[in-house]
């Protein structure tokens, strides 16, 4: 029970380390605590004596070997926003993503319209910011215009905007 209760306080000190943890950085934590707690004890098999020290040690290590690992099966902030931005060209509604420490969204501004080549083009308003920080924020105006195989490209500066 003392070996449990280490371990949970350890994992408890670990994830209040950490400033924004992501889904897969908790579950990588977990799974790495557990992993490690029994790299630990199986270390000890030989010194039996040693394993109350081993198993919360190998716990340890895996919780922050598996919290850093766990993060990079998460999205990545730039495919939030890709993802974001083609939702809000299809639907003309507004479109949010958060990640990683980062939030933002993908708004519609206008009807749409169709260029010179026939493509089917919308002006957005895409801006992204640090979770809490209201002066850091990041927004720019683009078009995203729909390719005849079904695709969005994004055009920076706008063109054949009738707006221009």
């Amino acid at each position: 029970m003392r070996q449990f209760s280490f371990v949970l306080c350890a994992l408890a000190a670990l994830s209040a380390c950490a400033e924004n943890p992501t889904e897969g950085a908790l579950w990588g934590t977990g799974a790495g605590a557990v992993v490690g707690g029994g790299i630990g004890r199986a270390a000890a098999i030989s010194a039996p004596h040693l394993a109350s020290t081993f198993t919360p040690v190998g716990a340890v290590a895996g919780a922050a070997a598996g919290y850093m690992i766990g993060g990079y099966f998460d999205p990545h902030p730039n495919r939030l926003w890709s993802a974001a931005t083609i939702e809000a060209a299809e639907t003309g509604q507004e479109a949010r993503w958060a990640a990683r420490g980062l939030e933002g969204a993908v708004v519609p501004q206008g009807a749409g319209w169709t260029d010179g080549g026939g493509r089917a083009c919308r002006r957005l308003v895409q801006s992204a910011m640090r979770t809490g920080e209201t002066g850091s924020a990041y927004s720019r105006e683009v078009v995203a215009c729909r390719l005849v195989d079904g695709t969005w490209e994004v055009v920076l500066p706008a063109e054949d905007d009738p707006k221009s």
